[in-house]
């Protein structure tokens, strides 16, 4: 029953994707394909999500396959047996025993019997998800254990709501962990208590990822980021003192600089307004460009701009499969763009 359950799924999932289309509706089901949308998949963190019409094609079957199978952890709920368990036992005839299954969730011990019900009976959306990492980051980041899924996914259950458009004081959540070789991952089951209202749009979709995979990895990227605006000050001050160093030995600098620069200058004569490249004439930002473009061509930045890139492209691995490979000349580089422009004007002023 659990594998018909699960290629009836995967049957209805490659229709939706063969059509292109979010929303396909087949039979009883309506699937969302997963969002794999212009290649912007995270090679770091991977979710796939869809979503069933009724809660009973991943209901009572589907909830104990994820609960019981293979490579399952299911220490979750035996580490409750003391203080837990033997209230719940007397109190709640036909629960489940301890450590018979891994499934967990926003309360500390999870009755699978009645987690399955609840799921089977649900008339509204019930979206089944799967948010894998690679087993190396798993152990390395210390995700290899349902402790540290529960613990992440309880700390971000109400941004995942609003995600899917479901008031925090209504989402209803279950999960499992799966020690699968090359990818630990948890299968997440997500729905509104109280039907209504719920979707999980496309934007939506990658602002979950981004949550995700900043928690996550938020060590790492921290020191990415600093690294990242490290160089971006460095180039920055760098091409402030090229200005300065040229403006200073006309004779040394290069004659496009030499007539760039001189041009500014006079574009600036009796300038008063205030220091910033938004405030200039038409005229004026085109002579601050062009002295812009000249000064980045200097083989110093351009070997800073190429290691400030390399950082950037290992930042986008995290959120795309296939990041861009190629930037904008650094004068055009929305990072840099303004800090270059502003810093060009000043030095301009002051030699005014």
């Amino acid at each position: 029953m659990h594998l018909l359950v699960l290629c009836w799924c995967l049957l209805c999932h490659l229709t939706a994707l063969y059509k292109g289309a979010v929303g396909v509706i087949t039979g009883v089901f309506k699937i969302t394909r997963i969002f794999e949308i212009g290649g912007k998949i995270m090679s770091k963190v991977f979710i796939s999500t869809r979503y069933c019409k009724t809660g009973k094609p991943v209901g009572g079957g589907f909830t104990e396959y994820i609960s019981k199978r293979d490579r399952v952890d299911k220490t979750i709920n035996t580490r409750y047996r003391s203080d837990v368990f033997t209230q719940y036992a007397a109190e709640r005839p036909g629960v489940v025993k301890m450590g018979e299954h891994g499934l967990f969730g926003q309360e500390d011990y999870v009755n699978l019997h009645k987690a399955s019900q609840e799921i089977y009976h649900h008339k509204g959306i019930v979206w089944e998800e799967i948010i894998s990492l690679r087993q190396t980051d798993a152990e390395r980041l210390g995700y290899d254990t349902p402790d540290a899924w529960r613990n992440l996914l309880r700390s971000k259950q109400f941004e995942i709501a609003s995600y899917h458009r479901i008031p925090a004081e209504n989402m209803k959540w279950y999960a499992a962990f799966h020690k699968e070789e090359g990818h630990y991952h948890v299968h997440f089951l997500v729905y509104n208590k109280e039907p209504g209202g719920e979707f999980l749009c496309e934007r939506d979709y990658f602002r979950y990822k981004d949550s995700l995979t900043k928690t996550i990895f938020k060590d790492e990227m921290k020191q990415l980021y600093d690294e990242r605006q490290s160089l971006r000050d460095k180039i920055v001050e760098s091409v402030k003192e090229k200005v300065s160093e040229f403006s200073a030995n006309v004779g040394q600098a290069p004659d496009e600089f030499v007539d760039a620069f001189y041009e500014l200058k006079l574009s600036l004569a009796g300038y008063t307004g205030k220091k910033n490249y938004q405030f200039l004439s038409r005229e004026q930002k085109d002579k601050v460009d062009a002295v812009v473009k000249v000064v980045c061509k200097d083989d110093n930045l351009q070997e800073l701009y190429r290691q400030w890139c390399q950082l950037q492209l290992a930042n986008q691995r995290y959120y795309r499969k296939h990041p861009e490979k190629s930037f904008d000349a650094l004068e055009k580089n929305k990072n840099f763009e303004k800090r270059l422009q502003n810093a060009v004007l000043k030095t301009a002023l002051k030699e005014n």
